[in-house]
């Protein structure tokens, strides 16, 4: 079964040196394709790095909610930089988290409306993190009169009315290790009203390991576990569901230009599906 991770924060410095020995597992266990997201500045040179080091890992820069202060002049200029010379294949992990409350509410709204702005005028995917936050985050499409966005919510554990106002607005939604929990039962009836053609699949590695692996770090070959629940959930062939989830990757994440000057689309055709596969294998 081929698979795919639209969420990895692969430039992580708890897992940085270890990398030949993940992607070399990743690349065993049918991985043919992640989006590895940055969260802080000082994370965008290894990003960088490790997208020419493995062609199948694809770069996304941006600056979390969790640190939006650092979402300064340097940083605008270097993520325009790398827009201007079209080596991104999207922009994130860029969102608002009220979790802890909203002392620095007004600065994680600037980072992430800029850095959402910068998306799409350049026509890129965002990468939506959006926590205790779905009011404020509608609230700023609507402010920036952006009715349609290309992107994805990840990790999304939230109710399946939030998740008709998403799909209203254009955008994916990606389910990561915990609607696999035992108790996560609600979320597994939300993640079937999603359409599959509109689904995504995340380990948001190195973080949130499914059962199996809770102790350790999660790495991205583990979205088969993802997939299996949403398929059972769904009643059909995890092949099935994961063949789909590879044709939604490479449409959303296809402007990529690549280390050998390929489109994401062409890299994904031919490493992942078959001259004979449709472009939708699933319809639900």
């Amino acid at each position: 079964m081929k698979v795919t991770d639209c969420h990895a924060h692969l430039a992580d410095a708890r897992i940085w040196d270890a990398r030949a020995s993940w992607l070399a597992d990743c690349r065993h266990h049918g991985l043919v394709g992640a989006l590895a997201n940055a969260a802080q500045f000082d994370e965008w040179p290894r990003m960088m790095q490790l997208s020419q080091e493995a062609p199948e890992i694809l770069p996304a820069l941006g600056i979390h909610p969790f640190w939006p202060e650092q979402w300064t002049a340097e940083a605008k200029a270097t993520l325009e930089r790398h827009l201007k010379a079209n080596e991104l294949a999207a922009i994130g992990e860029i969102g608002l988290d009220f979790w802890n409350g909203r002392g620095n509410q007004a600065l994680q709204e600037r980072a992430f409306a800029e850095q959402l702005q910068l998306a799409v005028q350049y026509g890129l995917p965002a990468c939506i993190h959006n926590r205790k936050s779905w009011q404020e985050f509608f609230g700023i499409l609507n402010e920036l009169k952006i009715s349609e966005l290309r992107g994805y919510c990840h990790n999304y554990t939230g109710s399946r009315e939030t998740a008709r106002q998403i799909l209203d607005k254009g955008l994916h939604i990606s389910f990561c290790s915990p609607v696999t929990y035992p108790e996560a039962e609600r979320l597994r009836r939300v993640s079937a009203f999603v359409p599959a053609e509109r689904l995504l699949v995340e380990t948001d590695a190195p973080d949130l390991p499914q059962m199996p692996y809770r102790g350790t770090f999660s790495y991205p070959w583990q979205t088969i576990g993802v997939v299996e629940t949403l398929a059972a959930a769904r009643g059909i062939a995890p092949e099935a569901l994961a063949e789909q989830i590879v044709v939604n990757f490479q449409g959303l994440f296809k402007k990529w230009d690549g280390r050998d000057g390929r489109d994401g689309g062409d890299y994904f055709t031919h490493q992942a599906m078959s001259p004979s596969s449709p472009s939708s294998p699933l319809s639900l």
